[in-house]
């Protein structure tokens, strides 16, 4: 089904709008080094210390509570560091649990083993008190969509759009007429009210699976209405473009969580020279956003840059010692950088010993503490459950939330 759908549609009650914070997922698929956001110096700031190594001709960058590996081939970083360090957390010695690609990603994400949960940011938007015609929008990079799924819209491409107008039955193998606009609200309208009848009819899962299929045919008709409000078919395909384009979403109040994948090649096996070229970009790219959400207003906030969350992140971390090819292997404890809305700024979570491995902390403050706790990717999930407003207790069950990350 495609189009616009008739007036034949039930009126659907108002539901006020709840302010609430906005949610930028961006992934380093591969497994990223963890030494730029957690670099491992002595004294000088130039000699990498016992049982570390770091890339060639970098040192020690450092600005209030904040450090990172600087150096020629990353400028960017310094900039990026130097303007929103307010605005800036650095979470270290993450334990993602795994040292596999596949089973890091889904650690990283959700927190578990299990695949019936879904992600953080498929998790904020289900269960968000607002209605929103894309809850969860994937331009690039993973999702885990769990018992969830109905929330999780993937917009890479030009698909979605295709899929919302019914133009895509014109472009399979075999293709199929596009039906007039008339007849295809007609049928939506039939669809529609067929859906609507067996729901009130039903009880349990049936009445819920139809009122899922009511859900997605209401978002699918405000989205076709809004879609060149949003955009949607102007947005270029690089990374900052998709990053642009999803907080302008956000802010129109079309999503609210989205994912978009950082690109470049961080699986660094057989060379680690190309580590800090992609820091770069990465961070310029940052830079430009975060300009954007600052000058730019916000729906529920002044500037969205107080109302959107920024997490940037990887599936694994890299050796601390260069393999005989100048390479990382993998490695299970890895840094995230979290920005913007509700993030304490200036601060760092966590931390890693001489040879990168993650070394008890109190979640309360995310500083060292003997016999304190070891931070994992579940305790970094339940701080941005609870930076969403959720309970994380109800969907991740005596879990600790890193508090020290929230302002």
């Amino acid at each position: 089904m495609g189009g616009t759908m008739g007036t034949a549609l039930r009126s659907k009650p108002s539901r006020a709008s709840v302010p609430e914070r906005k949610f930028l997922f961006l992934f380093a698929g591969g497994g990223w080094d963890a030494t730029p956001l957690d670099p491992k110096y002595g004294g000088d700031g130039l000699s990498p210390i016992d049982g570390t190594d770091m890339d060639p001709d970098t040192f020690r960058g450092e600005l209030g509570n904040l450090s990172w590996s600087s150096g020629q081939d990353r400028p960017a970083m310094d900039a990026f560091f130097a303007r929103w360090i307010n605005r800036t957390a650095l979470i270290r010695g993450v334990n993602v649990h795994s040292a596999g690609h596949s089973s890091g990603r889904q650690w990283m994400m959700t927190g578990t083993s299990a695949s019936s949960v879904a992600d953080w940011p498929t998790t904020l938007a289900a269960h968000s008190p607002n209605e929103y015609p894309m809850p969860h929008v994937v331009f690039s990079g993973p999702a885990f969509g769990g018992s969830e799924g109905a929330a999780l819209v993937r917009g890479g491409g030009g698909t979605l759009l295709d899929l919302m107008d019914g133009s895509i039955l014109g472009a399979s193998d075999n293709p199929a007429p596009v039906v007039p606009t008339p007849s295809d609200a007609m049928a939506d309208a039939l669809v529609y009210e067929r859906a609507l009848a067996f729901a009130d009819s039903k009880e349990g899962l049936g009445k819920s699976r139809a009122e899922d299929l009511l859900a997605s045919l209401d978002r699918a008709e405000e989205l076709e209405g809004r879609r060149f409000e949003a955009g949607l078919a102007d947005g270029g395909r690089d990374f900052l473009d998709q990053c642009l384009m999803a907080t302008e979403i956000m802010r129109l109040g079309l999503s609210r969580c989205a994912m978009v994948g950082i690109p470049g090649g961080w699986d660094t096996h057989g060379g680690n020279q190309n580590v800090g070229p992609q820091m770069d970009v990465l961070f310029d790219s940052l830079d430009q956003l975060m300009t954007h959400l600052a000058t730019t207003p916000g729906r529920d906030a002044e500037w969205l840059i107080d109302e959107v969350t920024i997490v940037a992140t990887s599936e694994l971390g890299r050796t601390p010692l260069f393999n005989g090819a100048m390479g990382r292997d993998h490695w299970p404890y890895t840094s995230m950088m979290a920005l913007g809305s509700g993030i304490r700024g200036n601060t760092v979570c966590g931390a890693t010993d001489d040879r990168l491995i993650s070394v008890p902390v109190d979640l309360a403050n995310g500083q060292v503490k003997e016999g304190g706790d070891l931070l994992g990717t579940e305790n970094v999930g339940a701080a941005l459950l609870k930076l969403g407003g959720l309970d994380p207790e109800i969907y991740r069950p005596g879990i600790k939330s890193l508090d020290g990350l929230i302002r």
